[in-house]
């Protein structure tokens, strides 16, 4: 726990708040003495209804800052509203949730505030955060130096707490005059074609950098087509590299599943990965690495190179009749 006031930033999108805004929350619980306050920036429309979510479902007291340049995400908007509004505050500890948008305005926050910044937190010591490095093979502890921090939480860090508060918190709502940006966001263009297999999958193949080459996706492929209701998923770095597109991501920013099987094929276990499939019912690893981080989170571990022990689980499978 620290002394200064915690405060988390509330992260939303066409008026849903984003869940990993509630895992923040819950972080930000862990590490105060007190109870928590939140942030919400938002546009003067949906500015009293998502204030009125959180504070129904989390029971904390809720600051809204609302105005026009808030309708829709700008990192100079929100830094410039934020570091107004904490400025003149003390101490203060902000949790941000550790998404695209909150990975960008956040160290810019920090600065305003001569803050220390400490960004993919996943847990918390004695007076030390945690974050992995090195694809999750290195966990760093981290001190910081300062009394005020701004700190991004990585999604899957906590896990958010099931039931409603017996009272809801308050709500203020805060309006705010126009202010002069030098980029606006001009609207959102969504993907054009949706991939909605990993969705329905009741299986998942998961395919990482560590399968060594793009030819063998053949692999993941074949064992793939042994279920019914299957998809082949990846890690950013296969997405990265070109092996596959990135509707096969899964991930903090990719897509987020839970099927009944996931079977993670050379996947190290960042937790920027783990976060998008550590609901999944039964994960089973396999990897030459038998330190490899996914073996934290998977059921079941197989430590071989997977170009020998796929063709001998196909082999086994057919064997049987299917």
């Amino acid at each position: 726990m620290i002394n200064a006031s915690v405060s988390v930033i509330a992260l939303h999108e066409k008026g849903r708040v984003a869940k990993e805004t509630y895992e923040a929350v819950d972080f930000a619980r862990e590490l105060s003495k007190d109870r928590p306050g939140i942030v919400v920036l938002s546009g003067e429309e949906e500015a009293e209804r998502v204030s009125r979510e959180l504070a129904e479902k989390t029971g904390l007291d809720v600051v809204c800052l609302s105005g026009s340049m808030l309708g829709e995400y700008s990192a100079e908007a929100y830094r410039k509203t934020l570091l107004s509004f904490f400025r003149n505050k003390g101490d203060v500890c902000i949790c941000i949730p550790h998404t695209s948008e909150g990975s960008d305005f956040a160290p810019q926050l920090s600065v305003g505030l001569k803050a220390c910044c400490i960004t993919s937190v996943e847990g918390i010591g004695e007076g030390v955060f945690f974050r992995s490095m090195f694809g999750g093979k290195f966990r760093a502890e981290i001190r910081p130096e300062r009394n005020s921090l701004v700190l991004t939480v990585i999604p899957g860090a906590s896990r958010q707490q099931v039931g409603v508060p017996d009272l809801p918190g308050a709500v203020k709502v805060i309006p705010l005059a126009d202010m002069a940006v030098s980029t606006r966001t001009q609207g959102f263009r969504e993907a054009e074609h949706a991939d909605m297999a990993l969705a329905k999958a009741e299986v998942i193949v998961s395919a990482g950098r560590g399968i060594g080459r793009p030819e063998n996706l053949s692999l993941i492929e074949k064992l793939s087509s042994l279920f019914p209701k299957s998809a082949i998923g990846a890690t950013r770095g296969v997405c990265d590299l070109g092996w596959l597109g990135y509707t096969h991501q899964i991930g903090s920013t990719g897509n987020t599943v839970a099927p009944k099987l996931y079977l993670a094929c050379g996947i190290s276990g960042a937790i920027q990965h783990v976060a998008g499939m550590k609901d999944s019912q039964l994960i089973v690893a396999i990897n030459t690495d038998v330190h490899a981080a996914i073996f934290r989170t998977a059921h079941y571990c197989i430590v071989e190179d997977l170009s020998t022990f796929i063709p001998l689980l196909i082999d086994i499978h057919l064997k049987r009749g299917g």
